[in-house]
């Protein structure tokens, strides 16, 4: 079993709703002071291309590499006013993050950062202008000065309090509880965002439609989740593609510090997964053989 002590995620001081705009955004579901720690957490490098998708973030000093974070941290909206409240810090050869607060935040605002990569990136050519004709305007100096609009409702799009991160027996990482599950339990709930990526040859993607044609990058721990090569998976993920949501559910008891795992359904046709497939078949061979 494994501690939850040195989780390599944590939001817990962040929610995620639908924003004023018909999107999702983040917000702070604790007052926090100047320099707290907003959220750390971990990425996949994803093979994208994030001059089209805005849904990833620049992850080498380069501008060639493409990255989607855990937790919360894909949600964040962008500040085009200067009033941006955090900013994260970037650990490219640990491929990992930190989110520090800017300046006091108060429950329940709403937490927005610079994309300082607005400058150039094609994708945020729809910010970058009204950005800058909010900039050439007067009534910028009003904006600024006015206090964020908070959002009250605290029933978050996304959560997965029930896990940490770490790294597993293999070097890799894995989801393991943090708390005793029952069968039938919620384990996490999240949502997703659709990207232009072929999941035959990325396994850090879900598939995300019946055709098998979409793939999408989920929020909280839900990419982290090792398979289960011997058909003893503990959860189950079900999945609301026109909503871009999902909820995992407990198959059985799961003890506290016990690895949640799920069944790769699409392990029987993906590419990528053909090493993972080799080894669940000669599992399954070895236990019908000593049976």
């Amino acid at each position: 079993m494994v501690a939850d002590s040195a989780s390599l995620v944590d939001c817990s001081k962040v929610y995620v709703k639908n924003d004023a705009y018909g999107g999702a955004g983040a917000f702070a579901a604790v007052a926090m002071k100047k320099g707290d720690l907003v959220e750390r957490g971990i990425v996949r490098r994803l093979p994208v291309d994030g001059n089209k998708s805005p849904y990833v973030f620049t992850w080498s000093e380069d501008q060639t590499i493409w990255a989607s974070g855990s937790g919360c941290s894909v949600f964040y909206n962008s500040s085009i006013d200067g009033t941006e409240n955090t900013e994260m810090k970037r650990f490219f050869e640990e491929d990992r993050f930190e989110i520090y607060a800017m300046c006091d935040i108060e429950k329940d605002q709403e937490l927005t950062h610079l994309y300082k990569s607005m400058e150039w990136r094609e994708c945020f050519a729809d910010l970058k202008k009204i950005r800058d004709e909010k900039n050439s305007s007067a009534e910028v100096v009003e904006t600024t000065l006015k206090a964020p609009k908070t959002v009250t409702d605290a029933d978050s799009l996304i959560e997965c309090s029930k896990l940490y991160l770490k790294v597993d027996a293999y070097g890799g990482t894995g989801a393991f509880a943090s708390v005793p599950i029952k069968k039938g339990d919620l384990v996490e709930k999240g949502i997703v965002r659709r990207l232009p990526v072929d999941g035959n040859k990325c396994p850090y993607v879900f598939t995300w439609s019946e055709d098998k044609t979409i793939w999408a990058s989920g929020s909280g721990c839900s990419v982290f989740y090792n398979a289960s090569l011997d058909g003893k998976e503990n959860t189950e993920m079900k999945r609301f593609f026109e909503e871009d949501r999902f909820e995992i559910f407990a198959l059985r008891d799961i003890a506290k510090d016990e690895e949640v795992t799920h069944l790769y359904k699409s392990i029987e046709w993906r590419d990528c997964f053909s090493d993972l497939k080799k080894i669940r078949d000669e599992t399954v061979a070895k236990r019908v053989g000593g049976a």
